[in-house]
């Protein structure tokens, strides 16, 4: 009789510990890493520290590759019915994830957290790419960035001369356009027909990104904010075209479509003594340049202006309940203030929540790298980053011309013309 109760018993412990087992939500977690840095060590380090503070939860994390892959990825799980619970994707492809109804609203989570209180703990200008057109939020800012100027402070001293001669003071970058083509002229130093040194770098890749930009700075933008009406051959992005063309092509102050990923190194290597550049890739910046560096706003034109970019959380149709409510947990958790104090001082991206800069840790990195500053307070003059259906085929219409007006195979005005007219019929065929 003894031997039955003890075998009884020992079945109901281990019913109730496979049950306990098999009751953890299992969460798949989609991330993309959009710059330089050994970050997939990071996310890796962040959800160990979520599932030791939830022991409820299983996250696995996925390194889905690049923005544009990241999506793909997506695009492909959600299609096959088996979507990803939680993923980071770039903010422009909002639209895109909404047309494919692959994403739930985030409006009762956000109302369970204290509604516009919660959100208040969050920079707007980071907020208005998470809505949809039914003004519900569908998105929740994690890793996000600015394109700021990166700036060589030493060599500024080296040109002080002549930068003092030119009525430039070497002691500060450009603050407008004028200025930006005067510095580049004379910060850029040729032996030959050999460039020693580039003045700037305004690179390829997401060159789209960083001409919106401009746009912005010129009182203008390339797609309304219905991702519907598109403004792209406006004659302020003429203009902003223009100047790009006249950089690289005329004064070759700047190379011609230097890659995105090479930007950087170029930078920290002593190419060039400027360069437009995501904050994202100020932590490698930081850890590796041997030379006094600064970073500052975006030179102006009527105004300053720069849209945000960077990748959102988004949590998905077709999963269980709790599997949704674990997720935003999750997405909870990783932008509360400690954690995106965390994830911002270890790749350079912007803390999306305010409280982040109050923490003693935040205070301490800031007062040290001053330079982190400037893409937060930059915010002050942020835009949401343009965002539509079909938005890969609309960014292709955009880079196709841009990178053709500035090899010099398209006059800037047939670049505009043609890429208004592909960005309209990506639209139409949405």
């Amino acid at each position: 009789m003894k031997r039955k109760i003890f075998w009884v018993g020992a079945l109901m412990v281990l019913f109730l510990f496979s049950s306990t087992a098999s009751a953890k939500v299992k969460l798949k977690f989609f991330y993309p890493v959009g710059v330089a840095g050994p970050l997939v060590k990071v996310i890796n380090g962040m959800v160990e520290k979520f599932e030791s503070e939830n022991p409820d939860i299983d996250v696995e994390p996925v390194y889905a590759g690049n923005y544009n892959q990241t999506m793909q990825k997506v695009q492909t799980a959600v299609l096959g019915g088996n979507p990803p619970d939680v993923a980071v994707v770039e903010i422009s492809e909002l639209f895109s994830l909404l047309q494919m109804d692959a994403l739930i609203p985030l409006d009762s989570y956000v109302e369970r957290e204290g509604g516009k209180g919660f959100l208040a703990d969050f920079y707007p200008g980071f907020l208005g790419n998470a809505y949809g057109r039914d003004g519900k939020i569908y998105g929740f800012p994690f890793q996000r960035s600015t394109p700021i100027l990166y700036w060589n402070r030493d060599m500024f001293r080296a040109a002080g001369d002549k930068l003092k001669a030119a009525g430039l003071d070497p002691s500060r970058p450009p603050d407008n356009w004028d200025e930006l083509v005067e510095y580049s002229k004379i910060l850029t130093i040729r032996e030959g027909n050999q460039t020693k040194q580039y003045g700037l770098i305004i690179p390829g890749g997401w060159n789209d990104w960083i001409f919106e930009a401009f746009s912005r700075q010129n009182g203008s933008q390339l797609l309304k904010e219905d991702g519907l009406t598109v403004t792209f051959n406006s004659p302020e992005n003429l203009e902003a075209l223009k100047l790009w063309v006249k950089l690289m092509q005329e004064l070759q102050t700047c190379p011609v479509l230097r890659p995105w990923n090479i930007t950087p190194d170029d930078f920290i290597g002593g190419v060039t003594a400027m360069m437009y550049y995501s904050t994202g890739g100020m932590a490698k910046i930081r850890k590796t340049a041997k030379f006094d560096w600064g970073a500052a706003f975006q030179p102006k034109r009527k105004q300053y202006g720069t849209p945000v970019g960077g990748g959102d959380f988004h949590i998905f149709k077709g999963i269980p309940k709790e599997n949704q409510d674990a997720a935003w947990t999750f997405a909870k958790f990783m932008t509360r203030p400690d954690m995106a104090a965390h994830w911002s001082i270890e790749s350079g991206y912007v803390a999306v929540n305010k409280k982040s800069y109050d923490l003693p840790e935040m205070k301490a990195f800031l007062e040290k790298f001053p330079q982190m500053t400037v893409a937060r307070d930059q915010l002050k003059y942020a835009y949401p980053k343009m965002m539509a259906v079909n938005y890969q085929l609309i960014r292709n219409a955009m880079t196709t011309n841009l990178d053709a007006a500035l090899e010099g195979t398209k006059p800037p005005e047939q670049a505009l013309e043609d890429a208004h007219k592909l960005m309209e019929e990506a639209i139409k065929g949405s």
